[in-house]
């Protein structure tokens, strides 16, 4: 069966499963990520530590930290999604094989297993090294998987943008931040009610509705982001 004849998700799941044999090959990068991962989290907790605050008074700041360590984190690795494949010549026949709104949906997935890889590894650890304490663990499940979803999504289309521009982390870092710090702030918002042990209903219905927006523009502007 020829490429063109595979349903959508069939051909963004051959995309996904294509960057994942990668990075397994490449395992440097992804230790990379996890290890400048471990080193914020350590350096956060060497600095937060000595202020003694008690642990009614850090709920912002904890949640801030948090998600501060898993934007910068996730922006070291998921920005190459398309980045690579300029790099390596095989741009061109990615976009023979694969529309772009499939290249990206195959990007965004792949970009989404590798932050739950990176939330795996932060948040625990986080929560110990800080002794962060979360009433409502469900809660913070929600949050992270909405909050990963947007992020990915967005990161993913950046990259398809700034794949063939100059000084391309620089841009990412530039565009992403405002693009993303909608998403952001209500993450952090509804960490610091799930660390207090409640569904923050406001803030998780603005990432749903981040999430969405971002799903269909992403959508319909894909073929003009990494085609043209």
């Amino acid at each position: 069966m020829t490429p063109t004849r595979l349903g959508f998700w069939s051909r963004a799941w051959a995309v996904c499963a294509k960057d994942a044999a990668q990075e397994g090959k490449r395992r440097i990068a992804l230790g990379s990520i996890l290890f400048f991962a471990a080193t914020a989290l350590a350096l956060v907790s060497y600095a937060v530590g000595p202020f003694g605050l008690p642990a009614d008074a850090r709920a912002s700041l904890d949640a801030a930290l948090l998600w501060i360590i898993l934007f910068f984190s996730a922006a070291t690795g998921l920005p190459r999604a398309l980045v690579r494949e300029e790099e390596t010549g095989t741009g061109l026949a990615l976009r023979a094989v694969a529309p772009g709104a499939v290249v990206i949906a195959g990007k965004a997935a792949f970009n989404f297993l590798l932050f739950l890889a990176i939330a795996a590894l932060s948040v625990p650890t986080f929560a110990v090294l800080l002794e962060w304490r979360i009433e409502s663990s469900a809660a913070l499940v929600v949050v992270v998987l909405l909050g990963g979803v947007g992020l990915s999504i967005v990161s993913t289309f950046l990259s398809a943008l700034v794949a063939r521009a100059g000084q391309r982390n620089v841009l990412f870092l530039v565009v992403s931040f405002p693009l993303l710090a909608p998403l952001l702030l209500p993450a952090i918002a509804a960490t610091v009610a799930a660390s207090q042990g409640s569904f923050a209903a406001a803030p998780l219905r603005v990432l749903v509705a981040y999430d969405g927006a971002a799903t269909c523009a992403a959508y319909l502007l894909a073929g003009a982001a990494w085609e043209d």
